[in-house]
């Protein structure tokens, strides 16, 4: 018969104990709840909602809840009810963590660095509001912004992920022997944030520069007319195939000295980056739909945390740390 934590550890350690078997259960439960509200924030820049509240924030408008909305107004207010209920979300993994485990475990900074980029994401969010960079405005700020904005929403998903694959029990990095794997990691990390940031200008020009057909769009694209968000346009999809193959080779190579979980995660990046070429192509010939747009982002941020996951159980793998060790010597 089991007896209960308390009868075999210390009151305390046993309430650290429990904290720890449910962390990584709000952990991923964060992680999936933050992904819808990105998601939904596509929904807001797609219909224009980005000013249903007005140059207002926290407000919407000048009550909390607005009264009689419109349809803008209610996208816009959800999203901020819900990136509101997300940030709840994050402060629980962070208590949590500093419930659960001792001074200077990595899951605790993990979860502190969570914490610290989603105060940068409400910031930057609120930036785009209170400075009227919606809707259809194009000013050189707007574009900075946005794919600082994007980036640092990469940043909040890939730190939510290592939080919640250490706080499930998973090594820590092994950086002996692995200097090389390191900066291919790095480079395939950085040319992902590069498609992503490329992909939001691309995103914002479809949305205020809709094209009726895909020849009509490539023309204004070179127009001598043309505004330089809608120049920027041609960039991604070049960006999106060079760097896609090159992340797919990283995690195929690096995986092949990794264990088997490692390796299975490089699988999963190399089947969704073909996965993400083929709804890339489906969102230019279909001329971006609402629906697309969102499964295209839903897809690069599948992308990127399987590409951080890949990275930190190979980082954690023993089996690679060994083999590279012996290649290196």
């Amino acid at each position: 018969m089991c007896c209960p934590l308390s009868t075999v550890y210390p009151p305390r350690v046993s309430v650290s104990l429990r904290a720890r078997s449910v962390f990584p259960y709000v952990a991923w439960a964060t992680l999936a709840f933050t992904l819808l509200v990105i998601l939904w924030g596509t929904v807001v820049r797609a219909t224009g909602s980005g000013d249903g509240c007005g140059e207002s924030w926290p407000k919407c408008g000048q009550q909390f809840i607005p009264p009689n909305p419109t349809v803008e107004t209610l996208i816009e207010f959800s999203h901020r009810a819900s990136s509101f209920a997300a940030g709840l979300g994050v402060a629980a993994v962070f208590l949590l963590a500093l419930w659960a485990f001792p001074k200077h475990h990595i899951v605790r900074k993990a979860a502190t660095v969570s914490g610290i980029i989603l105060v940068i994401e409400a910031l930057l969010g609120a930036s785009l509001v209170l400075f009227g960079w919606v809707d259809d405005d194009v000013s050189a700020a707007r574009l900075i912004v946005v794919p600082l904005h994007l980036t640092n929403t990469f940043l909040l998903l890939g730190s939510l992920s290592v939080t919640a694959w250490w706080g499930s029990g998973y090594a820590e990095p092994q950086t002996v022997g692995k200097c090389k794997s390191i900066r291919w990691l790095w480079v395939g990390a950085i040319v992902m944030l590069i498609l992503g940031m490329t992909g939001a200008l691309n995103a914002l020009a479809d949305t205020i520069f809709p094209a009726n057909s895909v020849a009509d769009g490539i023309a204004d694209e070179f127009g001598p007319t043309a505004p330089i968000l809608l120049r920027l346009r041609i960039i991604h999809p070049l960006v999106a195939v060079v760097g896609g193959i090159l992340v797919g080779w990283i995690a195929a190579d690096t995986a092949r000295r990794g264990s088997r979980i490692t390796r299975r995660l490089a699988t999963t990046v190399s089947i969704v980056v073909l996965l993400q070429f083929f709804v890339g192509i489906a969102n230019i010939f279909f001329l971006t739909p609402l629906s697309i747009q969102v499964t295209h982002l839903l897809v690069a941020d599948a992308l990127w945390i399987s590409f951080v996951l890949f990275s930190v159980s190979w980082l954690g793998d023993p089996v690679g740390a060994r083999v590279s060790r012996s290649v290196n010597a």
